[in-house]
């Protein structure tokens, strides 16, 4: 066995055996998707581009966190944090539309700011690297600890009006109160029945 692969730490080994995991399920899923559509006379490979969206997230984070090393040194609890909650919409526009047979949602907007940030950082290493690009407008660690901080606060913004949206429309649909009991209105007496 190779001296790199024998001297990983449990939570590395834990990483790649979380990875392995990730990759298969995520083929198996694919393949599973790809059959059932299949068996409805649907375009089988256009059910991969549904992919694309936490992919291009998925790229765009460690692309982010390479050419800014403060937020990952310094300021990676709330990055991570806002990566959660990037996701955690993501799965939740996925559910939703399940759920009410509505069209896949191929887009994130909480993926914008991430790939703002990425644009922003890959100036100042351009022009070191080939000698053109363009100045970052959050240049230093606390300029991108600000940065950071907004996109989570975006990120709250965003996915707790979603989380609302969808309360709020349950409730309604199912004319219930959430986290309360609904008693039923008696029209003779114009009260409530306990």
């Amino acid at each position: 066995m190779p001296d790199s692969l024998y001297e990983l730490e449990w939570n590395e080994w834990y990483l790649v055996y979380g990875g392995i995991v990730l990759i298969f399920n995520t083929i198996q899923s694919a393949q599973n998707v790809m059959t059932a559509r299949r068996a409805r006379g649907q375009r089988a490979r256009k059910a991969l581009i549904g992919l694309l969206p936490p992919l291009v997230a998925w790229t765009l984070i460690p692309i982010y966190l390479y050419l800014q090393p403060a937020v990952l040194h310094h300021h990676l609890i709330p990055f991570v944090f806002f990566v959660g909650l990037l996701n955690a919409y993501s799965v939740g526009q996925v559910i939703v539309a399940h759920l009410v047979k509505a069209r896949f949602p191929y887009g994130n907007v909480l993926v914008v700011p991430l790939a703002y940030g990425v644009v922003d950082s890959l100036g100042p290493h351009l022009r070191h690297a080939v000698g053109f690009g363009w100045p970052s407008a959050f240049s230093d660690g606390v300029s991108q600890a600000t940065f950071v901080f907004l996109c989570l606060g975006l990120a709250v913004g965003v996915y707790g009006s979603f989380v609302l949206d969808v309360i709020v429309s349950i409730c309604d649909y199912l004319d219930i109160w959430c986290l309360t009991i609904k008693h039923p209105y008696v029209e003779e007496n114009g009260k409530k029945v306990r």
